[in-house]
């Protein structure tokens, strides 16, 4: 944000009177886009969004498809069992078992067969 002295802001006012009264609020707009830019210029006129909102349509969407997420806290040596099972059963492979993500993937899945056959 620019910080203008009151003098400043005084020269500023006065220097606007030069301008025709039909173009000084376009002007002055202008002005102020020049010395002191929002953070995002247009962002709606070209389809930008901050990422917060990006966060948040994510999560509309998720909740639009039915989709939670929980993050389950689990002690090593129950995650360490749960890897050894879907290597076993062919979940998993080898050189996955230190892919955070490729774990969670199939932690979800194992949770969400269980869950719909419960609800069976």
């Amino acid at each position: 944000m620019l910080a203008l002295t009151d003098s400043a802001l005084a020269r500023l006012c006065i220097g606007s009177t030069r301008i025709d009264p039909r173009r000084r609020g376009r002007w002055l707009r202008d002005i102020a886009a020049k010395l002191d830019p929002p953070i995002n210029v247009n962002s709606r006129e070209h389809g930008e969004r901050t990422p917060a909102a990006r966060r948040q349509a994510r999560v509309r969407q998720r909740r639009k498809n039915g989709i939670r997420i929980h993050r389950l806290p689990l002690r090593d040596i129950c995650v360490e069992g749960l890897i050894e099972m879907m290597l076993a059963t062919g979940r998993l492979a080898e050189p996955e078992t230190f892919d955070d993500q490729r774990i969670d993937a199939e932690l979800a899945r194992l949770l969400e067969e269980q869950g719909e056959q419960w609800t069976r």
